[in-house]
């Protein structure tokens, strides 16, 4: 019999509960906690069994691409990578899917000053990397200062620490992180897998040398080898047994090796599911869900909280002195025809900005109504005009957009602009290409997305204070009032009302122009066991383990 299996509460598919308790799990996120260990629900699994889990064997997982060469998370953003570092490296903190409280991990429990500049964190006892050395308060200064000093190399974690002064190891359990600033969403951020902790042997290597994954990890697996466009190999580490508050068990991973293999084409992916060649796959396509499910496979579909699918303008581009170009767009663009005819119904209509599953989030779809005529109209007004070949002009200058994405729905959008009068040339770009563009400001958009469970990805994004993220390259402006309120405020209701302002404004001025509300869907089979979603939906395999 064939499940689809959706995430309880905060990630479930379906349930939007953060329009009601946005500030409710903002307030557990400054919440200081005081207990350590014990066993916390599954925040989401693939099949279960009512037999007892049994250790060993090698479980596979399919990958829809190659980490891009780097195995390194704080110089990652790409969910693949940072889906393997997650076995890696154990975190200080980790997130209940289920509610979108931080729970204890590496550190027991915490407590945050008023101002929220200074975070004080009691390790557990006992904590060790791969190569022995302790989990310590060293190890956690060791850690967040080699993420500071990567410097822009830090595309992953570095945005999420702005304003790190130092760390202080008051005692081999105890570590005080300070800030020049009010930090709240940096608890949250710790979370993640970006700020996984490696042996300080190990953090002073070159970044490329990290990148092949060549350090020491305090995580349930090593790595025994990646291959590039091929697969990483990992192993159980023997003797750990430090796992989150959310793990089902004590002790060692069940599984004895663990191996991603990387498979770019989704009917290959699902192919090699049915055919019980892997244990579970990455990205199931909604074309696919109905043949897994007919063959017996488990769907697990997850709503990631963060920014939608977004096109976001250069500020220093043609488009920022011009605004009616900028709601144009917004007006043309069909973000249901875009779900109906490419990614199928897991996904939604944009309604905001964030997803629906991210703390801070408002609904603000009665602003982004796709209207045609309105688009059209608003060019004409602008003096743009249409020409012979149906694409506008005006005081001779083509209204065509440069635009750097790497989405599945460009060809669907280029028809819709079209449809007003507006030119898009799909520009798709290989990663060296595309940062080479983005820092030479060679774009008058942006297409991006990102996972964070925290509003404090739109400051990424939007303040002029901050500098990494900046594809918006922003100006300072009046939003950057309600940031700062919005990163630094400890008040739940006073943060909540400063990130919907923020959402308003970018809207509003059609800074931001969501495209749809993403969602994931993985695919399980019937010998997956144990396998869960982290807080920001990234695969935990600790509990996995194969059924006979």
């Amino acid at each position: 019999m064939s499940r689809h299996v959706s995430v309880p509460a905060r990630l479930r598919a379906g349930r939007p509960p953060l329009r009601a308790l946005g500030a409710a799990v903002l307030v557990v996120l400054l919440a200081a906690c005081s207990s350590s260990g014990g066993s916390g629900g599954e925040a989401s699994s693939s099949a279960s069994s009512s037999d007892a889990p049994v250790s060993g064997g090698t479980y596979v997982h399919a990958l829809e691409a190659d980490p891009l060469g780097c195995l390194d998370a704080p110089q990652q953003r790409f969910h693949v990578a940072l889906n393997i570092t997650r076995q890696l490296a154990d975190s200080l903190v980790d997130q209940d899917p289920a509610t979108g409280k931080i729970v204890p991990w590496l550190a027991k429990s915490w407590e945050i000053s008023d101002d929220a500049k200074t975070f004080t964190f009691h390790l557990v006892d006992g904590a060790t990397f791969s190569d022995g050395k302790p989990v310590d308060a060293a190890a956690v200064k060791a850690n967040l200062d080699r993420i500071v000093a990567l410097g822009a190399k830090a595309i992953g974690a570095g945005p999420w620490i702005q304003g790190y002064q130092s760390t202080q190891a008051v005692d081999p359990s105890t570590a005080v992180v300070t800030f020049d600033r009010p930090n709240v969403q940096f608890l949250q951020a710790l979370s993640g897998s970006w700020f996984g902790l490696i042996s300080p042997a190990d953090t002073g290597k070159s970044p490329e040398e990290l990148c092949k994954g060549t350090y020491a990890g305090s995580g349930p697996f090593t790595l025994e080898s990646y291959t590039k466009d091929q697969d990483a190999v990992l192993l159980k580490r023997t003797g750990y047994d430090w796992p989150s508050s959310l793990a089902a068990h004590q002790g060692e991973a069940y599984l004895d090796k663990l191996q991603f293999t990387f498979v770019p084409e989704a009917g290959v992916r699902s192919g090699t599911l049915t055919s019980g060649q892997v244990q579970s796959i990455s990205l199931v396509t909604w074309q696919d869900e109905e043949p897994l499910e007919a063959a017996g496979d488990t769907l697990l579909t997850a709503r990631q909280p963060g920014l939608t699918e977004s096109w976001i303008p250069n500020q220093q581009s043609w488009l920022a002195d011009d605004e009616p170009v900028r709601q144009a767009i917004r007006y043309a663009i069909n973000s249901q025809e875009i779900v109906d005819t490419v990614y199928g119904p897991t996904y939604r209509s944009r309604t905001a900005p964030l997803n629906s599953t991210t703390p801070g989030y408002v609904d603000l779809s009665s602003e982004l109504p796709y209207d045609q005529a309105k688009a059209a109209q608003l060019l004409e007004d602008d003096g743009w005009k249409l020409g012979a070949d149906g694409i506008r002009v005006k005081d001779g200058k083509r209204l065509s957009l440069n635009v750097i994405a790497s989405y599945t729905d460009l060809e669907l959008i280029q028809q819709q602009l079209k449809a007003v009068g507006i030119e898009y040339k799909i520009r798709q770009l290989d990663p060296a290409a595309a940062s080479k563009a983005t820092i030479a400001g060679d774009y008058d958009i942006y297409a991006w997305t990102m996972t964070r469970a925290d509003p404090t990805v739109l400051n990424a994004l939007f303040s002029s204070d901050w500098t990494s993220l900046g594809y918006a390259k922003a100006n300072p402006s009046e939003l950057d009032d309600l940031l700062a309120t919005q990163e630094s405020t400890v008040d739940p209701d006073e943060r909540a009302a400063a990130a919907a302002e923020v959402q308003r404004y970018v809207v509003e001025h059609a800074w931001l122009i969501p495209i749809v509300d993403r969602a994931w869907t993985y695919g399980t089979g019937p010998t997956s066991h144990g396998l869960r979603l982290d807080g920001e939906t990234k695969l935990v395999f600790y509990d996995a383990w194969i059924g006979r």
